[in-house]
Order: C-alpha cells, then structure tokens, then sequence
C-alpha cells in the first residue's frame, strides 16, 4: 500500500534537471516531431517499405524501429553531455533496479508461457519481444517519461508539464498515420481523424505510465510493463 500512496512527483526524478531544460525539452520534441516524418518519408519510397507490407517476417519490422528509434538515442546523449547530466535524470538508476528486473521477469514469463499455449512456440516471438520491449516500450519511456516529463515539469510546472508530455506522447504516434495511411494534415490536425484518439490516448497512457515510473523512480519499470501490454495486441 505504501507503494501505492506514493508521490507521482518524487524528488529523486527531477535532481540536477533545471528550468531551462523545460525549454530544451520543448525544442528536442520538436525537432524529433520533424524527424519523424523525414525519416518515416524517406523510408517510404525505400525497397525496405516494400518488404514489410509484403512479407510476415518480424525482423523487417525491427529494422524499421531501430531506424526510427536512431534520432532520440543520439539526441539524448548529446543533450546530457552537453548539460553536463548524470544517466539518472532519464530514470536510469540503480534505485528500483532490482524490483523493476523482478517485475520484467514474471511478466515476460508468463506472456511467454500463454502465448506459446496458443500459438505455440516461433523464432519470431524473439524478435518480437525484442521489438516491443527494448525498441517501443524502453525507447518510448526514455524518451516521455525518463527525459521529456521531468523536464517539462520542471519548466512548466507539474500540471502544465504533465499535460504536454501526454500531448507530446499522443502526437508521436501520429506522423506514422499521416505518412504509412495517407492521411492529409488537415484530416488528422484538423478533423481529428487518428488525432483525437492519438493524442487522448497519449494523454491518459502518460498519466499511466508515470504513476508506474514514480512507484520505484527506474525507467525500467514502465518500459517493461509498456513493452508487455503492446506485445499483448499481437495475440
């Protein structure tokens, strides 16, 4: 119960992020919005867009990810050196480590077990939990919650700060949307045809995924549970 009754806004998170981050925050989700859709265009009109509408194999699919997921590794490594930031400002810490690897390997086991229950067992179900947990539940929780939130709260205060990064979470997940579906921007921004899902979503999955990162402040533990549930689609 103690577990549960904790702060979302533990001190620990938010040591050495200052307010001037919130507005670097600001500029990285920027310039990664754009990327996105670089990247997402660019792959597009490659061979590599081809293969994965056209052939099952999983691994296509990881090498789309890596791809994309390429921009935000550097982006956050470069803006801690530059800062002069310790890893544990985007959640990497050895507090909560040892519970957050506990938690990852029931979880994992237990999909595991269910999965191959139903479907039995392929070499793609590797690939596939290599997928959805290292580059889309990891990624995505070092990016939102372990980088951007803590950031953003420090910069805009906690309601403000909080919001934006569910807004920014929901409309990561929309130039994929506009550029893989067709969509016009007017369609999505302005109809609200994937938008108003997307970033609704994005707002309520935010609210979720911090109240899991603040019970033991490690990124790690949201980003297995993140990784888990998306991998649960897939049944």
């Amino acid at each position: 119960m103690k577990v549960l009754r904790k702060t979302m806004f533990p001190d620990e998170i938010f040591e050495g992020i200052e307010k001037k981050d919130g507005v670097i925050a600001l500029a990285f989700f920027a310039i990664m919005f754009i990327l996105m859709f670089v990247f997402l265009y660019l792959i597009k009109i490659s061979p590599l867009f081809f293969i994965m509408r056209n052939n099952e194999d999983f691994i296509y699919k990881l090498i789309f990810v890596i791809i994309m997921d390429i921009p935000g590794f550097v982006g956050i490594i470069a803006i801690l050196k530059l800062r002069k930031q310790k890893i544990s400002t985007v959640g990497l810490r050895r507090y909560g480590l040892k519970s957050s690897l506990y938690v990852a390997i029931a979880l994992v086991s237990a999909f595991f077990i269910y999965y191959i229950s139903k479907k039995g067992f392929d070499i793609d179900l590797i690939w596939r939990a290599t997928y959805f947990i290292i580059f889309i539940g990891f990624y995505e929780e070092l990016i939102f919650r372990g980088f951007l939130w803590p950031r953003l709260v420090a910069g805009f205060g906690k309601t403000w700060g909080t919001i934006l990064s569910g807004l920014f979470f929901g409309m990561a997940h929309l130039p994929i949307d506009i550029v893989f579906n067709n969509r016009s921007v007017f369609q999505t921004f302005i109809l609200g045809n994937g938008s108003n899902v997307n970033i609704g979503g994005g707002l309520i999955g935010a609210l979720w995924f911090i109240f899991i990162y603040t019970r033991n402040s490690n990124i790690l533990l949201p980003s297995f549970i993140h990784g888990i549930q998306d991998m649960l689609s897939m049944i």
